[in-house]
């Protein structure tokens, strides 16, 4: 498979001058095709195959497998120059799934394999003209890898847009050729097996002289990072296949009002919905938008990751001694769902403040979903959702993994032998800030909160059992792209008031 590279960006964005200076940077012009969609001021350097823009509109998204004759142009092309790589310079008002058709065709499909798409922007174009602009060019920006700006002043309005992309401002050259070549996998798997590959180099060379302790870190860091990642991994194939294969529409229809009925799927959909916490906000903004009253849509989001049946399966697994657990967890946490949700059916908020945020890609992400039916289509996304979630999942969970090993083997022996013990009071709240700022998935979290067991009365742990799936910082700050901060700072007081509330009960009644 021959990669290819495509470069987007509206008319007069300077994208000739970027694959110019690639290519001369690269020093690949033999070995490297050029295919443009797009006439512009500046000819690239190396003669590129140019295809009709009017031909290309014509192209459909339905049947990206049918038969196409810019296909076979294309496949023509290819065969001749036989390259190494492939440059794309696509129109800025073609849709990006009419190239993906294209790409995806009977033709190409074996042949090109699609490695990163950048997306060049500048500020006044983002200001003054991509709002005014439709969905055909906002799937282009949608779909970028990395979006490259003169500066960094909109970087807030273009995470809007997309927040999966990495934003840079005027890259080098040597920046870009290092973008190209990003591992498929992410930077955090790789920093972990060059960690365990450098501990082991150091154990081997200074077993003697290296600390205990240390040894201890690493077991404890490496065994929870073993145990959770079949779990991260459950949680991220779910989440990948609920947003791209279930429809909104069958979600409407359970939620769409404030009856018991709609507050009783809101709470148990999550069975059938094995998605973590922070693959649920989006959604969670979606139904709103969609007309799901505010309290439903807060219950179904708060409820969805505590009964996933993947987070009661590890919860099982880290306590297997005591089943009870996961079932109270499952009671409880689904008790402070309903009371947060039922606080803002009685109070809502302004209407003037849900407004003030608009989520400006939703309505292109159903045409996204729409436009990408193709089993091959889908496939290539699949693939790569997993791939950015699981990264991310992976980054928080061994975070959270090195500050306990910290805390069990330098912090416990302090506590013992300093004879400080913390009343419960003093405990959850501790461990409520635990779990806000681990951020630990929750299809994971109950094996942390199992070590934690060991350190701090039930009632607490329980607490962090509660809390972590609502409320952590990645979900503020995923929230923090569609809410105004006034609404996530209450919801925010809201559930650590009622988790607080609720571990203290539960220590009362069955500690």
């Amino acid at each position: 498979m021959i990669p290819v590279y495509i470069v987007t960006g509206f008319i007069g964005s300077g994208k000739s001058t970027f694959i110019n200076e690639q290519l001369q940077y690269r020093k690949k012009l033999g070995g490297t095709a050029c295919i443009s969609a797009e006439e512009g001021s500046i000819s690239l350097i190396k003669e590129a195959l140019q295809l009709s823009p009017d031909a290309l509109s014509a192209i459909t998204t339905n049947q990206p497998g049918s038969y196409n004759p810019i296909a076979d142009e294309i496949a023509t092309y290819i065969n001749k120059a036989k390259p190494k790589e492939v440059w794309i310079e696509w129109n800025g008002m073609l849709s990006f799934h009419q190239l993906e058709s294209l790409l995806y065709s009977d033709k190409l499909r074996h042949m090109l394999q699609i490695e990163k798409v950048f997306y060049i922007c500048t500020d006044q174009f983002v200001v003054s003209i991509l709002p005014g602009l439709g969905n055909d060019v906002l799937s282009q920006l949608y779909s970028a890898d990395c979006i490259i700006t003169e500066t960094d002043i909109h970087y807030a309005l273009l995470r809007t847009y997309n927040s999966d992309a990495k934003i840079v401002t005027m890259p080098t050259p040597e920046k870009i050729a290092q973008l190209c070549h990003n591992s498929t996998w992410g930077l955090i798997p790789n920093l972990l097996v060059i960690g365990i590959t450098a501990y082991i180099l150091l154990v081997t060379a200074f077993r003697h002289d290296i600390p205990y302790s240390i040894h201890q870190c690493f077991a404890i860091v490496t065994g929870l990072i073993i145990e959770a990642i079949p779990f991260l991994l459950l949680g991220t194939i779910g989440s990948t296949i609920i947003r791209y294969f279930v429809p909104q529409r069958v979600l409407l229809k359970l939620l769409g009002n404030h009856s018991w009925k709609s507050y009783g799927a809101a709470m148990v959909s999550g069975l059938a919905l094995p998605v973590c916490d922070c693959a649920i906000i989006p959604l969670f903004k979606a139904l709103t938008d969609r007309g799901v009253p505010l309290s439903v849509a807060l219950l179904f989001t708060l409820a969805s990751p505590i009964i996933n049946p993947i987070t009661i399966l590890s919860t099982w697994y880290a306590f297997p001694d005591d089943p009870m657990v996961s079932i109270w967890r499952i009671t409880i946490g689904l008790g402070v769902a309903l009371l947060v949700a039922l606080s803002f059916r009685i109070m809502p908020p302004p209407i003037s403040i849900m407004k003030a945020k608009t989520a400006q890609n939703f309505s292109y992400e159903e045409i996204v979903l729409e436009a990408s039916k193709s089993k091959h289509l889908n496939k290539r996304r699949l693939l790569v959702h997993m791939e950015k979630e699981f990264s991310q999942l992976l980054f928080y969970f061994s975070i959270a993994a090195c500050v306990l090993s910290v805390v069990q083997v330098y912090g416990k022996p302090w506590l013992i032998n300093a004879g400080i013990t913390l009343p419960d009071v003093w405990a959850i709240p501790i461990l409520l800030l635990l779990a806000f700022f681990f951020s630990i998935c929750s299809t994971s979290d109950a094996i942390i909160g199992k070590s934690l067991s060991t350190l701090f009365p039930m009632s607490s742990v329980m607490g962090f059992l509660i809390l972590g799936p609502m409320l952590d910082i990645k979900n503020v700050y995923i929230l923090k792209q569609y809410m105004p901060t006034s609404f996530i700072l209450r919801l925010g007081i809201t559930i650590l008031v009622i988790s607080y509330i609720a571990a203290l009960g539960y220590q009362f009644f069955l500690g």
